[in-house]
Formats: C-alpha cells, sequence, structure tokens
C-alpha cells in the first residue's frame, strides 16, 4: 500500500470525529463557498489516494481500450 503524499497521520485520517468534522465542512464549503483549511484539503486528498489505491488494488489498471468496451457494453 502506497502512503498519501501529505504529512498528514494515517491515524488522523482514520479518526471517525474528524472524518465527520470533515465532511461537515466540506458540505458547508458547498453551500456556503466558506473557504477550506489547508489541513483539510490534505486530509481529504490524502483519504481520495487511499481509496483510489485500493480501487487500483483490487481492479487493477483500465486501459483505453477496454474502457471504450465496457462503454460500448454499455450502450
Amino acid at each position: 500500500m502506497t502512503t498519501p503524499s501529505t504529512t498528514v497521520p494515517l491515524v488522523d485520517l482514520d479518526d471517525p470525529a474528524l472524518r465527520r468534522a470533515d465532511a461537515a465542512a466540506v458540505l458547508e464549503h458547498l453551500v456556503s463557498r466558506k473557504p477550506l483549511d489547508p489541513a483539510l484539503l490534505e486530509r481529504v486528498r490524502a483519504r481520495a489516494e487511499q481509496v483510489t489505491e485500493a480501487i487500483r488494488r483490487e481492479h487493477g489498471l483500465v486501459n483505453d481500450d477496454t474502457f471504450q468496451s465496457l462503454l460500448d457494453d454499455e450502450a
């Protein structure tokens, strides 16, 4: 597993209370356009990197031809 490129400790990323607070702050930003704290942005990006890495581990990379075939199958 690769670790996030940020300096955010992994224990902070998994803290349920911090996750709820971060989610609330992101929702507030969506509603009011209130600026996001730089530390919050780091945590969100680090979590996104973790999710992306987990998806790649489970499913691998999808090349353009494979992706196109998936789109063609839906049509």
